[in-house]
């Protein structure tokens, strides 16, 4: 007689609430992780939970304070970057506060490039001031200013390896050794280059911080953030994102471990084409330049080559002549290519930062960074080359 027809005999009510509830017994093991899409997690005694959630054993208890999909995810990018430990948060923005939030505290000050992502900007000039933490905004690329801002607190050096949307390159070795000359911590934001293009950990850097939303999930489906390095930071910043509530959910962990499979394949494919597609743009009228690492146009081209000789990865900008007038005939001219605030999805997008990723920055912040009216990012895709300069070609005739 079956396990079923033995039970004790309950109400179809209650058998409806615990429909489903096995232990899967097997000898083979799943190739793809599952889903664990559980809010929380039951115990047999007092003792099991408690020894999980004081950590004398392994286990998981709540959504909020970590699952098996989150944890995967973490492995995978601690190990992809070299560090010891990683913590996977809701969103890349949430990773930046977690990662922050774990060395600043009422008081501290910490200086940041002049050109960092609008919504970073947004974080530390509307934000961290309410908890009384300072920041003074340099160029990185300036030792001269990085030394002049520093102050008794002082405790972060904040910076992007390829700047959003100026794709300025930072001297990983040097800030780094700067860093540990002044006492300062080093945060790096790697979002444009992915651990297929560069590695700052390697470089000496202490913090690598990405929004898995874009290279590393690589397909728009997957919103997400990751902060790397040290286990007793990581273990900070994990302690912030559990009590806040910032945890990266189970289907966006399992998401992001799927997309981490081909980083290196698909970086490849988009430092290929971001290439050709800036040495195409040099050749056509209508622009007043083109920005791309990999261009000897680009003015730390060198540097570029020595941090990332396999390839820039495939972000791209280039300005228009006419401003907004042009820039919107050149949209609408597009076909193949949508207009998309976001970036590095395996399909070819184009943004304008004025109107979209750089909005929080006053307009006279904006123009004396170079990101003018006229200025377009282009996140280049893994589709063929040769239809996405066909679409560009289009998108000039239109002009």
């Amino acid at each position: 007689m079956s396990d079923i027809q033995t039970e004790k005999k309950r109400s179809l009510v209650s058998d409806a609430v615990h429909a489903g509830e096995v232990n899967v017994a097997s000898n083979s093991r799943p190739i793809s992780q599952p889903i664990y899409q559980t809010t929380v997690y039951g115990f047999d005694t007092l003792e099991m939970v408690d020894a999980v959630i004081s950590q004398a054993s392994e286990g998981y208890v709540y959504y909020r304070l970590g699952t098996p999909n989150q944890t995967a995810v973490e492995q995978a990018m601690a190990r992809l970057e070299g560090g010891e430990a990683a913590y996977a948060a809701s969103s890349g923005m949430a990773a930046i506060f977690s990662a922050l939030s774990a060395v600043l505290q009422q008081g501290d000050h910490l200086i940041a490039d002049k050109r960092i992502y609008g919504s970073t900007y947004g974080l530390l000039t509307t934000y961290f001031p309410r908890y009384g933490v300072e920041t003074t905004f340099v160029d990185v690329s300036d030792s001269g200013a990085i030394r002049a801002a520093v102050r008794p607190t002082t405790r972060v050096l904040y910076f992007e390896t390829v700047g959003n949307p100026m794709l300025q390159v930072a001297d990983l070795e040097k800030l780094a050794e700067l860093g540990r000359e002044l006492g300062l911590l080093t945060f790096v934001d790697s979002t444009f280059s992915s651990p297929a293009v560069v590695r700052p950990l390697e470089w000496g850097c202490d913090v690598v911080l990405h929004a898995t939303t874009k290279y590393i999930g690589g397909h728009s489906d997957a919103l997400g953030g990751v902060v790397v390095g040290k286990t007793d930071f990581i273990a900070s910043a994990r302690q912030t994102g559990g009590m806040v509530g910032m945890a990266q959910g189970p289907f966006d962990s399992w998401l992001n471990v799927r997309s981490l499979k081909t980083l290196p394949l698909r970086m490849a494919a988009h430092s290929h084409n971001a290439l050709q597609v800036a040495r195409w743009l040099e050749g056509r009228g209508h622009l007043h330049r083109v920005i791309y690492p990999g261009l000897w146009s680009h003015p730390q081209y060198e540097l570029a080559m020595r941090q990332m000789p396999d390839g820039c990865g495939g972000m791209l900008s280039f300005e228009l002549l006419g401003g907004l007038p042009a820039v919107s005939r050149f949209i609408k001219g597009l076909k193949l290519i949508p207009f998309a605030p976001s970036l590095a999805d395996v399909t070819t997008t184009i943004s304008h930062p004025v109107t979209t990723s750089h909005r929080p920055f006053p307009p006279e912040e904006r123009a004396a960074l170079g990101i003018t009216d006229g200025l377009l990012r282009l996140s280049v895709g893994i589709e063929d080359v040769n239809d996405i300069i066909e679409d560009l070609d289009n998108a000039f005739r239109n002009l």
